[in-house]
């Protein structure tokens, strides 16, 4: 009887309604000498603390102290090039479009919280205790489809949905792919370089909207799934998503995906270890430097071929949307169409330039980074 007793607590506990509760700065930080256990030694399955995600997500990074936000968290080993949702694939489940990362902490920062971008640190993600299948806003057009992490301005209301301060996503932080490779599952090579964004974005519509079922319950079903079939011209299959007890656990089976989602409770206390920004951005540097110039030359070549291939297909995609409305048109129509046509590819040509400008500059700023910190560490072994 009372074994009975406490799985019918637990579970109620697992569906129990879940509160976001904003940064407070004069929040008390863990007792000092508190020891910390891997986290496959907590009962997780259910509810967890606020503190042992700080623990478990300290393994993989860094806590920094950046204000307005409080704590956020950077990732470490993920390279420059890198952008949340990415590394991963996109499945159907009961609960829409949901991301399923590659990552072994990727049960938490892409399914709670929001993601931010500095210049200097890169990406860094601000804690919340709001479960979604993703926290993506996104873009959608015949040729391309995207989405953009969530800003952490963005705020999740209960019984309301999103609410949003100013809506507005930098054109750099969309993240795209071709129409026909959304369902792959190693997509990370298939993103387009943020260069191609400039024209891109002409070429989509926005779509930023949740559904919130039962007042609580997030469904990211902003693009549906009928038009996702229509444009990737291939049927989705429905996957089934089962809760994991613990999040090695989590993994994609035969239609069904595990994914360890509980409950997480909002507690007073900080990161065991927090770094100042200063030395984030000087980790972050090092890091950069160290960085294979070989590795860089083959990312380089992959955004440039994607960049050059989809620039054409537009090109052509263009004349051949005219030359079939010109068809069936008038001699004098016809000809102005055609006429149209060659104003719009000149026009096409000078943003795709302004692209490829943009990208041959990043590219040459970064492998002189690399290359300075290939210098620097020669000259430091020399010394020796």
């Amino acid at each position: 009887m009372k074994k009975s007793i406490l799985i019918f607590i637990l579970i109620l506990i697992a569906t129990s309604c879940l509160i976001y509760i904003p940064y407070d700065e004069n929040r008390p930080s863990r007792p000092p000498g508190q020891v910390y256990e891997p986290p496959d030694q907590y009962q997780t399955y259910g509810e967890i603390s606020i503190t042992l995600i700080y623990d478990y997500l300290g393994r993989f990074g860094f806590w920094v102290n950046y204000p307005p936000y409080g704590y956020v968290w950077i990732p470490r080993g993920v390279g420059r090039h890198w952008r949340p949702y990415t590394y991963g694939r996109w499945v159907w489940t009961d609960y829409g479009w949901t991301w399923i990362s590659y990552f072994e902490w990727g049960w938490i920062p892409f399914h709670y919280g929001r993601w931010g971008w500095d210049s200097r640190l890169g990406w860094f993600w601000v804690p919340d205790v709001v479960w979604a299948p993703a926290w993506v806003a996104w873009r959608i057009g015949d040729f391309y489809i995207g989405w953009a992490p969530l800003p952490p301005e963005v705020e999740f209301v209960v019984g309301y949905g999103l609410r949003w301060r100013i809506r507005e996503i930098p054109y750099h932080h969309w993240i795209f792919v071709e129409s026909r490779r959304f369902h792959e599952d190693r997509l990370q090579i298939w993103v387009l370089p943020p260069e191609r964004n400039i024209t891109i974005i002409n070429f989509t519509v926005v779509r930023d909207r949740i559904t919130v079922r039962d007042r609580q319950t997030i469904i990211n079903n902003a693009i549906s799934l009928r038009e996702i079939e229509r444009i990737t011209r291939r049927p989705v299959t429905t996957v089934k998503l089962k809760e994991a007890k613990k999040p090695e656990e989590t993994g994609m089976g035969i239609n069904e995906v595990r994914i360890y989602k509980p409950s997480i409770k909002f507690e007073s206390a900080s990161p065991n270890t927090i770094i100042r920004k200063e030395e984030a951005e000087q980790k972050i540097r090092l890091a950069i430097e160290e960085e294979r110039p070989e590795a860089i030359e083959e990312i380089h070549r992959q955004e440039k071929n994607l960049l050059e291939k989809t620039q054409k297909m537009e090109i052509e995609r263009l004349r051949k949307q005219t030359e079939e409305e010109a068809r069936d048109a008038s001699p004098q129509e016809r000809q102005k169409k055609i006429s149209e046509l060659q104003a719009k590819i000149e026009e096409l040509k000078k943003k795709h330039e302004a692209e490829k400008q943009e990208l041959l500059k990043r590219q040459s700023e970064e492998k002189q980074m690399v290359k300075k910190g290939g210098l620097k560490k020669k000259s430091e072994t020399e010394k020796y």
